[in-house]
Parts: structure tokens; C-alpha cells; sequence
């Protein structure tokens, strides 16, 4: 990951990280004499827009490449946005839950390798979308919310090639894993700000060129920092 890619995942944890801490100085104290104030409850249905950035590689091992070229590694990286929604249970300070979630990806990147295959290999490779569906196990305390998550994935990836005398674009649906881990924290009386991390594991794609004739064996790795808002719904939301 290069230096701006690096700049951008800690921006988007400070941002969430400053939201965090927003919020827990917009929670009112108790006065003197009054009870404390109820526990918060993270049970029930919710949903929520997130932003973020994106990174990661593609290997790339094709038999015509030439020994010092095979494989070749893509690097990209950049912006997504989208929507999430889930449902939340609580027992006790352990919070389960599932949840689906849809971005929007600009995660671009390119390969110029002389003497791959032509004095002049350019591949450009994007992920137009991205989603995740999985569980969640979590430990609360007070405000804020501690989880890690597991599930599925899925990726439209996009690859233009420059091999032919033409450029070319292929498009692929990949369903793969995601794992990751984050923190959420409760303000206001059913907002909640968020901040996460996702590894994606994508399969093997096979990616055939009609001239020449070749099959390129492709392996992706993702990398997201999401951080978002969630609005808890129903009469009990955060009470």
C-alpha cells in the first residue's frame, strides 16, 4: 500500500474516531441525586450509509509472460460509498446480530510492464461494486460496541486490456469471503457512529484473451476502512 493509500485508511479511523469522541461529550451527565441512567439496548433493526477507501492487489500468472514477469501484481486503490442494514440482539453485554451492506467502488489501479507480452503491457483494473452479507458478535459496554464480523462477498470486477490492438473490457461477478472487526458507539437516541475493517478474499478468476490466445489466472485481495452512521428503528431504540 502505497503512502496516500495509507494517509487515507488512518483518515477515515480518525474521522470515525473524532466522532466517537463527539459523541460521548453530547451525552448528558447525571446530576446529583438522579438515578443512573438506563442501560442501552443495541436490540432491534437499524440502518445506515457508510463511506470509505478501498485497497488492495491483483496477482496476475499467465504461461506466455515471461519468467520475471510472472506473476504481475496490480496495485489499486480508492473511494466507495453505500448503505448497510441489519438487526441487532442483545443478552447481557453480548450483542449477535447480521447484516448486509452495498458500496458503490472507485478502487482503480493500472499495470505498465514492458516485455510482458508486448513492448507495451497496460491492464486497468476497478471494482464498480461491492457487497458484504454476514454475522456479527459483539461486546457491549454502556455506549459503545466492540464486534467482529464474518461472511460472504461479492465484487463486480472490471479489467481492461490493452494486449489486443484494441483496448478491451471484461467484467466479472466474484462471490468470495469477507472477514473484519470494528466499533460502534451510541449518541443522540438512536444514532450510532461507526468505524470498520474488512478483509475481502475473492476466488481465482480466469480471464481468456482472444488474441493471443492465452488464459490469465487472476487473484484478488481487498482491503476496506468504512466508517458510517446507523439509525436504530422502534419505540425501544437505544433507551
Amino acid at each position: 500500500m502505497n503512502v496516500s493509500t495509507r494517509t487515507s485508511g488512518l483518515g477515515c479511523l480518525a474521522f470515525a474516531a473524532a466522532i466517537a469522541a463527539a459523541s460521548t461529550a453530547l451525552s448528558p451527565p447525571a446530576l446529583a441525586g438522579e438515578p443512573p441512567l438506563p442501560a442501552r439496548s443495541w436490540t432491534g433493526f437499524y440502518v445506515g450509509v457508510h463511506g470509505g477507501w478501498g485497497w488492495g492487489t491483483t496477482e496476475i500468472q499467465d504461461p506466455i509472460f515471461q519468467p520475471v514477469f510472472n506473476p504481475t501484481v496490480v496495485k489499486y486503490d480508492g473511494p466507495l460509498a453505500g448503505g448497510q442494514a441489519g438487526f441487532n440482539w442483545q443478552q447481557g453485554n453480548f450483542v449477535l446480530g447480521a447484516e448486509v451492506d452495498g458500496s458503490w467502488a472507485f478502487v482503480r489501479g493500472n499495470s505498465s510492464t514492458n516485455g510482458v507480452i508486448t513492448p507495451s503491457t497496460n491492464n486497468g483494473f476497478g471494482y464498480k461494486s461491492l457487497a458484504t452479507g454476514a454475522g456479527r458478535v459483539g461486546y457491549t459496554m454502556g455506549q459503545w460496541l466492540a464486534y467482529a464480523k464474518g461472511g460472504a462477498a461479492w465484487a463486480d470486477v472490471e479489467v481492461t486490456t490493452r494486449i489486443a490492438p484494441l483496448p478491451v473490457t471484461y467484467q466479472s461477478s466474484l462471490t468470495g469471503a469477507v472477514g473484519g472487526a470494528g466499533f460502534e458507539v451510541a449518541f443522540l437516541r438512536n444514532v450510532s457512529a461507526k468505524a470498520e475493517y474488512n478483509y475481502i478474499w475473492l476466488p481465482v478468476d480466469h480471464l481468456r484473451y482472444a488474441s493471443p490466445n492465452t488464459i490469465s489466472s487472476l487473484e484478488h485481495r481487498i482491503h476496506v476502512v468504512k466508517f458510517g452512521v446507523n439509525v436504530r428503528l422502534g419505540p425501544d431504540s437505544f433507551r
